[in-house]
């Protein structure tokens, strides 16, 4: 057998079963090392490793950043579902989602799942999962410059340095924003869904799809 160069999306495919296989008993960084390990091994010992069509219909045809099992995620998340309720939904362990959604959120440079639900929205991943119906959504500025900054984001903490205002007022501000929106969780009236106010404000062009949130309108 004749040694070749692996490209580093070799390992990454190691990584990734590793990932769905282990679940949360392994971290990515983990995954990562043993993905790396393993190809060097293998071709240290003289394998040649080619591509082929197996694992290949894991890729979404949605686009090539996500596979298969991104969508679930995306989807989910952006309904106000839990990690819990996901992988009821899906029939995986809640482990295996929540690593899964972690290593979405760092491959796509994310800060959290709430940012995450923003691109995907931008980069038109979520083009295939209906807009939830509403009325006529208005926001005051105050809450729409606090969409701008969840789409961002910006945690709770981050959005009363920006307002210049206590974290209490900024949690009081969020919470108005999610009334505004209808963003509770499905099922729980009491609590409110960060992805899902996202999720709506791009469904009713309260968020432009066509650019980046950065830079929110400031308050007049």
């Amino acid at each position: 057998m004749r040694r070749s160069h692996i490209a580093p999306a070799v390992a990454a495919v190691v990584a990734a079963q590793a990932l769905t296989r282990l679940g949360h008993r392994i971290t990515t960084q983990e995954a990562s090392t043993l993905g790396a390990a393993t190809v060097e091994a293998l071709t240290a010992e003289g394998w040649t490793i080619t591509a082929g069509t197996v694992g290949t219909t894991r890729l979404s045809t949605v686009a090539p950043e996500l596979w298969k099992h991104d969508l679930p995620i995306l989807a989910g998340l952006a309904r106000g579902r839990t990690y819990r309720e996901i992988a009821a939904e899906t029939d995986t362990p809640e482990g295996t989602v929540r690593q899964r959604a972690i290593r979405l959120i760092n491959r796509v440079g994310a800060a959290n799942a709430a940012e995450l639900v923003a691109i995907a929205y931008r980069a038109g991943w979520m083009n295939g999962l209906p807009p939830e119906p509403r009325g006529r959504l208005t926001l005051a500025e105050d809450e729409r410059r606090a969409l701008f900054c969840l789409a961002d984001g910006l945690d709770t903490a981050a959005v009363a340095d920006a307002f210049h205002i206590t974290h209490h007022a900024a949690s009081r501000l969020l919470g108005r924003l999610y009334a505004a929106l209808d963003a509770t969780r499905p099922g729980a009236p009491d609590r409110s869904s960060r992805c899902r106010a996202i999720a709506l404000g791009y469904q009713h062009g309260l968020l432009p799809l066509s650019t980046t949130v950065l830079n929110a309108p400031p308050a007049n």
